[in-house]
């Protein structure tokens, strides 16, 4: 029994865990260079003269593709300075315009890489906030260095609203889902399927057998009765904190005057999304005590 249940548990709940972590991290450095981003000057033409010192901290340029130098060079302008991004080694995120960009399940920016921009028609609108370099020929330009990141976002409506947007928007709608969690979900099906036939074997344990074949089978029943109303509970609460997290960051953000809405918004949102895993936890177990009580009237 016990190799049974630690499969279980380390590929379907640890490992997603970890990836979920992992999507968490990413999506909070996203954020934190949106929020800096925001109190961020703008570059002027002054700052990309050959002979002018660079500045050693962060500006950010609002404008329009213009072209593509190479495969990780674009130029973005405005009416006030055009100047080059070297994207090498930074992903692109790409904001699409909602119809509520600020309600609960708005989906987050698409992550893309620079070799896949090439079909992008010029005038889409950009945002890109970093240091500037200079490279052998003098040419100022945007460039990330070891510490210090690019933020490149490709985006639809307001200029004016793209960063309030992308602070909203810029994390996972559902963290336990991420690239780790199919494969994950795989293995453990395969091994728990293995390890409950050496159990129907004549000298093996039918009952633990039986609960290896129900853990694997577990995750088709997330959509089935009776667990189903604990999963949609989860989904609701889980929606609920990731839009109160939003809304705390957006209200620091703005203004002090805003700093109670802030810490409201904080407090509900850990609420929530301990409620929500209370609620997944229970669906779990109803539909695994289920599925063992079929399977052992199923299977003689």
């Amino acid at each position: 029994m016990i190799p049974i249940v630690f499969v279980a548990l380390f590929f379907y709940g640890v490992v997603p865990l970890i990836g979920a972590w992992r999507v968490r991290r990413a999506w909070d450095r996203f954020r934190e260079a949106a929020l800096e981003a925001m109190v961020t000057p703008e570059a002027d033409f002054s700052l990309l003269q050959a002979e002018h010192p660079l500045p050693p901290t962060r500006v950010k340029l609002s404008g329009t593709l213009e072209a593509f130098e190479g495969v990780d060079r674009l130029w973005i302008g405005n009416d006030r300075v055009s100047v080059a991004v070297s994207l090498r080694g930074v992903p692109v995120y790409f904001l699409d315009e909602q119809s509520e960009p600020f309600g609960i399940g708005v989906e987050p920016p698409r992550k893309a890489e620079a070799s896949s921009l090439g079909a992008l028609p010029e005038g889409t609108q950009f945002l890109v906030t970093g240091s500037l370099a200079r490279d052998n020929s003098g040419l100022v330009h945007f460039g990330s260095s070891p510490d210090q990141d690019l933020l490149v976002i490709a985006f639809e409506g307001s200029p004016a609203t793209v960063l309030a947007r992308a602070v909203y928007s810029g994390r996972s709608v559902l963290d336990h889902w991420n690239s780790w969690t199919p494969v994950s979900l795989g293995l453990g099906f395969a091994l728990l399927l293995v390890l409950a036939y050496g159990e129907f074997r004549p000298d093996g344990a039918r009952d633990v057998g039986l609960t290896g074949l129900a853990l694997a089978l577990l995750p088709s029943t997330f959509f089935l009765p009776p667990g189903i109303l604990f999963f949609y509970g989860f989904a609701r609460l889980w929606g609920r904190a990731r839009d109160q997290r939003a809304r705390s960051d957006l209200a620091r953000a703005r203004a002090r005057g805003e700093a109670a809405e802030a810490r409201e918004a904080g407090l509900q949102a850990p609420w929530c999304e301990a409620l929500s895993q209370i609620s997944l936890f229970f669906g779990v177990i109803l539909n695994a005590g289920l599925l063992i009580l079929v399977l052992r009237l199923w299977i003689p």
